[in-house]
């Protein structure tokens, strides 16, 4: 198993120990090779299959590697090997070797789009009415752990979960609440726009966390403003819900104003760094000159707000 992302990597592991009755675990740079070498070719007394698991493969040296795999010649059919190394350099000749003799599976962290796909099908075994399954695809955290944590807290819920339930269990993701906070800059609503921000902080987030998810959000409009593809979930690795809203919003958004909402974010942060105005103030500051950048005909509908 070859990659970072240890919800899979864990998982990987469970579904490929099960059924063995006795299991051992070695680091491949710490453990001595006549100890890799015995538990690699010998059962036990009172077992009929094993498995051994090699870790830290990422750390061995050219002789130490492939000493290891040349130990693969002698393992009985009753001993399962698996190897995991978070990454390796693929040209050298022992993991060339050890790689032709295994079985690799790719541990390595999933895309968002990726993941989105993933838990499609867990999702659906809630059996969501279309708004909560639209709702919990877009609130989960952007992380197979974290994900399935929050999808296994809702799978003991006793009774069927409505919209209300599900925003009470699984508070949004920040990005997804600055992409609320866009719709109503884009709709001209600067009261609604500022009680955001006044909740987003009030919630515990950092200021520079929001000011980045905006920074972020920006970026998303920008690259969809150019798009012409027909997979924008993949080709931009960009989530259905925030490509969705992306379009929404540049309907009455031009490439030049995301430009120049952009460049004012940049003056927030420096304006925070240097000391210039506090966090807070920043922000709403921000949030005001977004919303009085529009065009003359949507400043008038801003400030009749």
């Amino acid at each position: 198993m070859f990659g970072e992302d240890e919800y899979l990597l864990e998982e990987n592991t469970k579904k490929l120990l099960d059924g063995f009755t006795e299991t051992a675990i070695i680091s491949a740079s710490e453990a001595e090779e006549s100890q890799i070498r015995n538990e690699l070719c010998s059962l036990g007394f009172f077992t009929d299959s094993k498995a051994v698991i090699i870790e830290d493969l990422e750390k061995l040296d050219v002789n130490r590697g492939e000493s290891i795999t040349a130990f693969l010649e002698n393992v009985p059919d009753k001993i399962r090997v698996i190897f995991k190394a978070r990454s390796l350099e693929g040209t050298r000749k022992w993991v060339k070797s050890l790689k032709k003799q295994a079985e690799v599976i790719d541990c390595a962290p999933p895309k968002p789009y990726q993941i989105t796909r993933m838990l499609a099908k867990e999702i659906a075994e809630l059996k969501l009415d279309r708004e909560e399954t639209e709702y919990l695809t877009n609130a989960l955290p952007l992380d197979l752990a974290g994900s399935h944590s929050e999808l296994d807290k809702l799978s003991l819920y006793p009774d069927k979960l409505d919209l209300k339930t599900l925003k009470l269990l699984i508070e949004p993701a920040l990005e997804n609440q600055v992409f609320t906070l866009i719709d109503f800059l884009v709709k001209q609503d600067l009261k609604n726009s500022l009680i955001t921000v006044k909740e987003l902080m009030g919630s515990g987030n950092d200021p520079f966390a929001i000011l980045g998810a905006i920074i972020w959000q920006l970026r998303v409009l920008y690259k969809v403003s150019d798009y012409r593809g027909n997979d924008p979930v993949r080709e931009l690795n960009v989530k259905e819900y925030p490509y969705k809203k992306a379009k929404e919003s540049l309907r009455r958004l031009s490439k030049a104003q995301i430009e120049e909402w952009f460049l004012l974010t940049l003056e927030s942060d420096m304006s925070i760094k240097r000391g210039v105005l506090r966090a807070d103030a920043a922000l709403e500051v921000l949030v005001t000159k977004m919303c009085l950048s529009l065009p003359p005909n949507r400043v008038l509908k801003c400030e009749n707000t």
